[in-house]
């Protein structure tokens, strides 16, 4: 273990949680319309892809963390 790693994984982490906040943001935006229409159309225009996005930058942000972590891979952080 090395300080690259523990500093990428703690990154990974605090953008990950960050992630989970904007979702609940979205979420409760989508909830605080004032009409059923006006719910449905935040969440087809703005919920949806957002959280698509979010949800797709989490697990690129856990795919790589686990990356970091595989046996072998301290060498290759450590060049970078």
């Amino acid at each position: 273990m090395n300080l690259a790693q523990l500093g990428l994984t703690l990154a990974g982490g605090l953008l990950c949680a960050c992630c989970i906040g904007a979702l609940a943001v979205l979420l409760t935006w989508r909830e605080r319309a004032a009409s059923a229409p006006e719910r449905w159309r935040r969440l087809v225009t703005v919920v949806l892809p957002g959280s698509v996005v979010l949800l797709g930058l989490m697990l690129w942000t856990l795919l790589h963390v686990m990356l970091l972590w595989a046996p072998g891979a301290g060498g290759v952080v450590a060049v970078r």
